[in-house]
């Protein structure tokens, strides 16, 4: 069978400007129809945007699904290239009042299911009264997506995550392996520091980052020699590939070992989550108990699942 080739691409979208959700939470959601409403009238105003807020739910991140994409309608790929593999790094608009000239996410391992420009109509979510029907273009594993928090800026004259352009303007933008790479060593680097002084909530968000970043590297081999450096003695010849049947099996077996620590320690079972299955989105899979200086600590756990080959 045919490899499908690999294309970088920047797309433009307008950052998520819901006050309600937190930056790795931002792009989610379905919006209420004030927040709709909000978003008409801070981007309309200004003669640019799409018809509606469908790029709303870009990282609504599921872990046992793939996540539906829209696309802009000047960031389409051409329909030649449809079978291709695609990566899609979300870039802001320089004149964006809340996060101009940013790089938020990505999207790796992405395949386009619209024909052409025309988008498919979402049926998981329900419509908001007044507005128009939310749409999708592209799916991708939920495993190789992720926001950047913080984002990073960027600047298309200097050629760094880009090619250096005079003007940029709306559309989509090709750009190459070296500047897939510069942003997800830029990203992932910042990461990594972020995460010795984080918080736990903090520290469980910072960690799914880099694992995803760590899987965009690997998948594509964007690993530059200083993240080789940077990184000796922890890589491995053997490829991790996340595993869904795993994921699951896996936290039913911490879920199982969490409701026996709870017996023990005369800890109320209802005490112990399994956040995943109801919560989706959560950045975590299970929250339990622990028992540390005779007093009661909530601990999150979010369990790795991916197999080696």
């Amino acid at each position: 069978m045919e490899s499908r080739m690999t294309k970088f691409v920047a797309i433009k979208i307008h950052y998520d400007h819901r006050k309600s959700l937190t930056p790795y939470l931002k792009y989610s959601k379905v919006p209420t129809p004030e927040e709709y409403q909000e978003y008409l009238n801070l981007f309309h105003d200004e003669g640019i945007g799409g018809a509606g807020f469908h790029e709303c739910l870009n990282f609504a991140i599921r872990e046992h699904e793939n996540t539906k994409i829209y696309l802009p309608p000047t960031c389409i790929p051409n329909s030649k290239y449809m079978d291709e593999d695609f990566v899609f790094f979300s870039f802001t608009y320089k004149h964006d009042k809340e996060m101009p000239s940013s790089i938020i996410g990505v999207h790796a391992a992405t395949k386009i299911h619209s024909i052409g420009k025309e988008p498919l109509l979402r049926d998981d979510i329900e419509p908001i009264e007044g507005a128009e029907p939310f749409y999708y273009h592209a799916e991708a594993p939920s495993d190789f997506i992720t926001l950047f928090t913080p984002a990073i800026e960027y600047d298309y004259r200097e050629g760094l995550f880009t090619p250096i352009y005079k003007s940029w303007g709306n559309g989509l933008r090709y750009i190459n392996e070296d500047h897939a790479t510069n942003i997800i060593n830029t990203v992932l680097k910042e990461a990594q520091k972020r995460r010795p002084n984080a918080s736990i909530s903090e520290e469980i968000i910072i960690s799914r980052e880099i694992r995803t970043l760590e899987s965009i590297q690997k998948k594509y081999g964007l690993t530059s020699d200083d993240e080789l450096l940077i990184n000796k003695g922890k890589t491995s010849n053997r490829e991790i590939i996340p595993d869904r049947e795993i994921g699951f099996l896996g936290e039913k077996v911490v879920y199982e070992e969490e409701i026996n620590y709870a017996i023990k320690h005369k800890i109320p079972i209802s005490e112990v989550e399994w956040i995943s299955q109801s919560d989706p989105q959560s950045p975590y899979d299970i929250k339990t108990i622990r028992i540390i200086n005779n007093k009661k600590r909530e601990h999150f756990i979010e369990v790795k699942s991916s197999r080696i080959i």
